[in-house]
């Protein structure tokens, strides 16, 4: 049975537009605090961090009426970005941690990512229940004129810049600059302190969030213009964050823009060649087909999941691997901390890229052309006519010549279709085709 709330990460969707009422997130509230509090455990606790949305604080009081329908004590940690929050759930002993946020979706958009007393992502079994729940509680009146939110943001946020800076060996970082664009969320006051006590030359962008301009031209899903920043400014590499700081692309000085294979493709070459162990290593359906071949070259396992995060944490802890990580950018370093990290995925790149570099040694991995297009789709379409779609496109242009993955996004209306290839001849020709053929099946 589909799911109704819950997507690839989390819940999201327009704030205030059906179903995500101001009264959903009362009962979200209450269904979380009935899936994880006790009434007989008197240290039910939550800590609530959120981006720069205009609806996050509206959101964070909303969700606040109803978890304290059980007696529970919340901490709110104001902007942050999502790993702060996983971070501070375990090493605070928080029985939850709650981010609002929409991600890299705009600003008109709002929901939440949920973290256990592990700073893991929820399960799905978990997030089940809490629909479970909200389905049973909707009709119910969860208004608390009462509830008391304690602020601990100024002990969050210095917390979390001293954890950034003790995750990277130093290294020399004289004369070098790093043009950061932080996609006026999360990350635009933590990150820029990290960069500059790290002692890097930072010329920051997009730090001046005002409820709107989240991901707004920006960010690690819109970096079109950071090539021509970071050549402006001669930055050794541009750091593009999205709005809630768990992702990362990177551009060098060659305007060359580094996705999350690439990242991960220079730390790992970085831990070969400082002769540190790379047990295996954690993809996804989406990961470059270079990166698998390099490694299996150095004899290094290589597991592939579906898209999400947490697919790929769920993967590395069974497997008990380290590394990992989604072409998009989440990059999971388990001996840093339990999620996807901006600003310590990059720490941790730029060490590993400057003794590859001081050595002669490539730091670049050639990968094979691929091409990713998100077909914007009708929100209303039924779930079985997108799947059919897909089913019958994959069914026609799945051959030797490509590889080709199709889904329908779990964060936004939209279906996603990536086009693999050893030309880009070919991964043109086929996009289109493949895209005007599902495109052509969506309309019927």
């Amino acid at each position: 049975m589909p799911r109704k709330y819950f997507g690839t990460d989390g819940i999201r969707g327009e704030f205030g537009e059906y179903p995500y009422t101001r009264n959903f997130f009362r009962v979200l509230g209450a269904s979380i605090s009935k899936t994880f509090f006790s009434e007989e455990n008197k240290n039910n606790s939550v800590i609530i961090g959120s981006d720069t949305r205009e609806s996050s604080d509206e959101i964070i009081n909303l969700l606040a009426e109803g978890l304290q329908s059980v007696d529970c004590k919340i901490d709110t940690a104001g902007v942050v970005p999502t790993p702060a929050i996983a971070h501070f759930t375990k090493e605070k002993n928080y029985t939850i941690g709650i981010m609002v946020s929409a991600s890299h979706n705009l600003y008109y958009d709002n929901g939440i990512k949920i973290f256990n007393t592990l700073g893991h992502k929820i399960s799905i079994d978990k997030e089940n229940l809490i629909e479970d729940y909200i389905e049973t509680l909707k009709d119910n009146e969860f208004k608390n004129n009462n509830t008391i939110l304690n602020n601990v943001s100024i002990e969050i946020k210095n917390e979390y810049i001293k954890f950034c800076l003790k995750q990277s060996k130093k290294f020399s970082t004289n004369n070098i600059n790093v043009t950061l664009d932080l996609a006026n969320g999360s990350n635009y006051q933590i990150a820029e302190k990290v960069f500059e006590e790290f002692g890097f030359n930072i010329f920051a962008y997009n730090n001046e969030p005002n409820g709107k301009n989240i991901n707004k031209n920006c960010g690690s899903t819109s970096i079109n213009n950071l090539p021509d920043l970071v050549k402006r400014n001669n930055s050794d590499y541009g750091l593009s964050m999205d709005g809630d700081g768990d992702r990362i692309v990177i551009v060098n000085n060659d305007g060359k823009i580094l996705d999350g294979d690439d990242i991960l493709y220079t730390i790992i070459r970085g831990k070969l060649f400082n002769k540190e162990e790379v047990k295996g290593v954690v993809g996804t359906i989406m990961t470059n087909l270079a990166f698998e071949n390099f490694l299996k070259k150095e004899k290094i396992k290589f597991l592939r999941t579906s898209v999400g995060d947490k697919n790929v944490l769920e993967a590395m802890i069974k497997n008990g691997f380290t590394i990992g990580g989604e072409t998009s950018g989440h990059i999971l370093l388990l001996d840093k901390l339990t999620s996807g990290d901006s600003i310590i995925a990059s720490l941790v790149f730029l060490y590993y890229s400057s003794i590859l570099k001081s050595s002669g040694e490539n730091d670049f991995l050639k990968k094979f052309p691929q091409k990713l297009t998100n077909l914007k789709i009708n929100k209303n379409l039924p779930e079985n006519i997108i799947n059919i779609a897909i089913r019958e496109t994959l069914d026609k242009y799945s051959d030797n010549e490509i590889r080709l993955i199709i889904r329908k996004s779990g964060t936004e209306n939209c279906v996603r279709i990536m086009v693999e290839a050893e030309s880009d001849k070919i991964v043109e020709e086929k996009s289109k085709e493949v895209c005007g053929f599902i495109s052509d099946k969506l309309k019927k």
